[in-house]
């Protein structure tokens, strides 16, 4: 039985600050889904901040990775679970989410410790936009 993984680390030059998306736990980067990626400040060439987690163990990692790195994993066939949020926009199924209709959502506020009338109930508003893909799926963020 062999221990090594069907993955490899990429092979590419040294970038100072950048690490491999790779699961400790699992010792693979098979089961990683990125959640999310944004750019650093500074910027760096070539260099993101990438939040993973693995599928496998449920680990999550957060740190500097190189954009080939990063394109790597989101090139995959077949990863479809995660939510992908990259800058303002968000993607499912490998496309981008369109807004589907805006919501106003009420939610009871908490009690502060002092006494209330029976017929006051304080209330706290948000304005939602509702976020679909062609699979169904939807997300719903503030406004």
């Amino acid at each position: 039985m062999s221990t090594i993984s069907e993955s490899a680390i990429p092979h590419e030059p040294h970038q100072p600050g950048a690490s491999p998306l790779w699961c400790t736990g699992c010792g693979t980067d098979k089961h990683l889904v990125i959640e999310s990626i944004q750019s650093r400040t500074p910027r760096f060439s070539q260099q993101l901040a990438v939040f993973y987690t693995c599928t496998s163990c449920g680990f999550s990692y957060s740190h500097a990775a190189t954009v080939q790195q990063a394109g790597a994993i989101l090139n995959r066939r077949g990863i479809q679970d995660g939510l992908l949020e990259f800058g303002s926009h968000y993607f499912h199924c490998g496309e981008p989410l369109r807004d589907a209709k805006t919501a106003l959502r009420s939610f009871e506020a908490p009690q502060t410790g002092r006494p209330r009338s029976r017929n006051s109930r304080p209330e706290a508003h948000l304005h939602t936009k509702v976020l679909r893909c062609s699979c169904g799926f939807e997300l719903e963020i503030p406004a």
